[in-house]
């Protein structure tokens, strides 16, 4: 590769990092702005930096109770997936059963169903049951959308185990839950590592069905919890921008803790 090659990728590269970072610099700036000189200077940083809208934010808009309440969904979610798909995974890339190739073609066709084309029969469903303005009820149905992508992935990941491996471990007489504990999950580690990390970000950011089944305030997450802070009569610019970065921020973080793994778990079955 020649300088002038790497050279041009390297602005390239540049160009998409701008890209992706001044929006979130004017989101920043917004925040540590009052709303009088919000729209003075747009993108000169002001100093000293101001974070009063983080705490009004915080403490008089009730996030602190949002952001709990976020990662009570976010964690949930991800942990029931990770305690179903995997398995599901397995069997699909690993055992032989009856109608196995008919039942992994409707976990696929999960994939094509938006949620909102089903909220309304799935309002009436919980309704049914006594989920309305109840965790459980928001709990139980993302991780159900979450599923057929979830399956897909730990498949495609548990390809990758080699069958000798397996057949070893079956002719020295384990079970399947041993072989699974043992042998698949150290081996596939890296994929599970990036599927949580999906999932926990899908889970995140979810707004429709929190926003159809909450109903007390107090349950809310931080998705439906910033539509507070735009009223009737006005908009709270600051305070929006404060709620965005505070909801960013541990997406962030769990991404820059498990890039390396992230990485690998997406290519896991991309060469064979």
């Amino acid at each position: 590769m020649t300088k002038s090659t790497r050279l041009v990728q390297n602005l390239i590269l540049l160009v998409f990092v701008l890209y992706a970072l001044v929006p979130v610099y004017l989101v920043f700036l917004a925040a540590i702005r009052s709303e009088a000189d919000l729209f003075s200077g747009p993108l000169t940083l002001s100093w000293p930096i101001n974070f009063a809208n983080f705490g009004r934010v915080w403490n008089e808009a009730g996030f602190a109770t949002y952001f709990m309440n976020s990662v009570i969904t976010a964690v949930s979610v991800t942990i029931l997936v990770l305690l179903t798909a995997p398995l599901a995974g397995f069997a699909f890339a690993k055992m032989r059963f009856p109608g196995k190739e008919i039942l992994f073609a409707l976990f696929l066709a999960g994939l094509v169903v938006p949620a909102p084309s089903v909220i309304v029969a799935l309002y009436g469903n919980l309704q049914a049951i006594g989920l309305i303005d109840n965790r459980i009820g928001v709990i139980l149905p993302q991780a159900a959308l979450l599923m057929p992508f979830s399956v897909f992935m730990m498949r495609t990941v548990m390809q990758d185990v080699p069958d000798e491996l397996v057949e070893a471990a079956v002719m020295d007489g384990a079970g399947l839950l041993k072989i699974f504990l043992t042998i698949v999950v150290p081996v596939v580690k890296p994929g599970l590592m990036s599927l949580g990390l999906i999932v926990f970000l899908f889970a995140w950011q979810e707004y429709l069905l929190p926003l159809v089944v909450f109903q007390t305030e107090s349950l809310k997450p931080l998705t439906v919890g910033a539509a507070s802070l735009q009223g009737r009569y006005g908009v709270d610019y600051g305070g929006i921008a404060a709620a965005g970065l505070i909801a960013f921020a541990p997406l962030v973080v769990l991404f820059l803790a498990m890039q390396r793994s992230f990485v690998r778990g997406l290519t896991a079955g991309a060469v064979k």
